[in-house]
């Protein structure tokens, strides 16, 4: 029981990293597959966690190494947007909650793209920029943490299938 309520915790805690880029999203909810899978009664294939573990590594490398770096040849950002996206994502995730009795979708586009979206125009323009460069950046910024974030979820929603298959 302990074990399925840690293997549970790690994989809610790894979506949450999907959205969060100082959480190893995929990482996490990983190990939290493979807690059930090496010590529990679940039965998995050996190729499939081979291949999910593979993709976590590359979800991991390239959501922190090479996304960073083309999303700054297309629009330069700095650290002050990387932070407004990640904030602005923590406030969507906690406007989730809050918002529970509007509109699903509209509740989604304001989460996960008008607040991180927000929050890094706001932030570099905080950090000493022009209305338009800051926009601009905002734009190169949020970028990354979309297609970051949509990386991992896609890792970890294939992690996931691997222990309900």
């Amino acid at each position: 029981m302990i074990l399925w309520i840690l293997a549970i915790l790690l994989i809610c805690v790894g979506f949450l990293g999907c959205f969060i880029n100082k959480i190893p999203g995929p990482l996490l909810a990983f190990i939290g597959i493979l807690l059930p899978v090496l010590f529990g009664d679940v039965h998995a294939d050996v190729w499939m966690l081979v291949l999910i573990g593979v993709l976590v590594v590359a979800s991991m490398i390239v959501s922190s190494k090479f996304l960073p770096k083309i999303g700054a040849m297309v629009s330069p950002f700095g650290k002050a947007g990387s932070w407004g996206t990640t904030i602005g994502s923590l406030f969507g995730i906690i406007g989730i909650g809050v918002a529970g009795s509007m509109n699903p979708i509209v509740t989604l586009i304001l989460s996960f793209i008008v607040l991180p979206y927000g929050f890094a125009f706001l932030f570099e323009l905080i950090s000493q920029k022009s209305a338009g460069a800051a926009l601009k950046s905002a734009g190169g910024a949020y970028a990354t943490f979309f297609v970051g974030t949509v990386l991992k979820l896609v890792v970890c929603y294939l992690s996931l299938r691997i222990l309900f298959a």
